[in-house]
């Protein structure tokens, strides 16, 4: 029997042993199964990651792609603009040196024109107090000849013959007298033609003075040694100076904004008049409550920009108070002549000629 139970239980045993071989080939499966499924996840993660990645990058190069469009676009439309400001400002150069051709020859011929109005006035003028002189001369002559006519007349009225001499010599001195009186009122005629032409060409000049003041005012910089000064206009440098001096720690900008519009509204006011006459002469009234006011909060500079302002607007515009645009020379500090002005025009003309030419 227990040879029979020995064999008995060996197919047991082969059983028991193929179970547990199923058993683990079955688990070994699921490891893998789990295994490929851990690895298929991440794979599919990964693609979803790649497709980020790609949706990402496919943004980015459409973002840079509008962005190398646009910037095209811009240069190109800034080259375009460029190109046109260069065609605008030889077109600029080209008028402005036909103007100041045209108008060097209009003030050269208003010159030499004066000159001549000026020689020929003076002549005229001479020969009309020449013949005043002789025809006051003339006719105390006249005068006293016709006292003595008369005086002859009472002697000699017996004497018919003489008497019809002296008639006929005073016939013809009214005759004379007539003429010098004919000439005079044509020298009269001619002096207020020629005054006449003066104010003309004296407009004319203005004019070209005007027009030469609206050029430079657009074409002006800060290193222009002649260009447009607004003649009653505060200098506000002095302004500045003395408020970052009197309060350094405070709103600087906004404290020099007011203090320079209040100044300025201050000078263009009519209403405000501190000047007082001096031996027949306008000055500056220094007692005058504000300009004093003035001097001790913010110093002597920003005291004398007001005063010089005041003076300014007095010479130029003393009804109105507003500024007035004049020609001006900065190096000199004073009024530019028509012939400076268009002189510097030509040499800056010429200067910027050059240095196109370089370039």
């Amino acid at each position: 029997m227990s040879s029979n139970n020995s064999y008995c239980s060996e197919p047991g045993k082969g059983y028991d042993n193929a179970s547990v071989g199923k058993f683990i080939h079955e688990e070994e499966l699921k490891k893998q199964r789990e295994h490929v499924m851990l690895l298929w996840k991440e794979m599919d993660y990964k693609n979803q990651m790649l497709l980020e990645m790609e949706r990402k990058y496919n943004k980015t190069a459409a973002t840079l792609q509008r962005l190398y469009v646009n910037l095209s676009a811009d240069i190109d439309s800034r080259n375009q603009r460029l190109l046109e400001m260069e065609h605008l400002y030889d077109q600029a150069s080209a008028n402005v040196k036909r103007e100041v051709a045209e108008k060097r020859l209009l003030h050269d011929a208003y010159i030499e024109e004066l000159k001549k109005l000026q020689f020929e006035n003076a002549k005229l003028k001479r020969e009309m107090e020449h013949q005043n002189k002789e025809f006051k001369q003339r006719a105390e002559e006249l005068e006293q000849e016709r006292r003595n006519f008369m005086a002859e007349k009472e002697k000699v009225t017996d004497q018919n013959p003489i008497l019809s001499e002296l008639e006929d010599q005073c016939v013809a001195l009214r005759k004379e007298l007539e003429e010098k009186t004919d000439d005079l009122q044509h020298m009269q005629s001619i002096n207020g033609l020629l005054i006449s032409k003066e104010k003309m060409s004296n407009q004319e000049l203005q004019n070209a003075r005007k027009e030469l003041i609206s050029g430079l005012y657009d074409m002006q910089n800060s290193r222009s040694l002649i260009g447009v000064k607004k003649m009653g206009e505060v200098d506000m440098k002095p302004f500045h100076d003395a408020c970052s001096k009197k309060y350094p720690n405070r709103d600087l900008p906004l404290i020099y904004a007011t203090m320079c519009s209040t100044w300025q509204h201050k000078v263009k006011d009519s209403s405000w008049h501190p000047f007082k006459i001096i031996n027949e002469n306008l000055q500056i009234d220094e007692d005058d409550g504000e300009l004093k006011e003035l001097r001790n909060e913010l110093g002597e500079a920003a005291y004398k920009a007001v005063v010089k302002a005041l003076l300014e607007l007095e010479e130029y515009n003393p009804s109105g108070r507003y500024e007035v645009p004049e020609l001006w020379n900065f190096k000199n500090g004073k009024k530019a002549s028509l012939a400076e002005t268009i002189e510097y025009i030509i040499k800056q003309w010429k200067t910027l000629k050059g240095k196109r030419r370089k370039h």
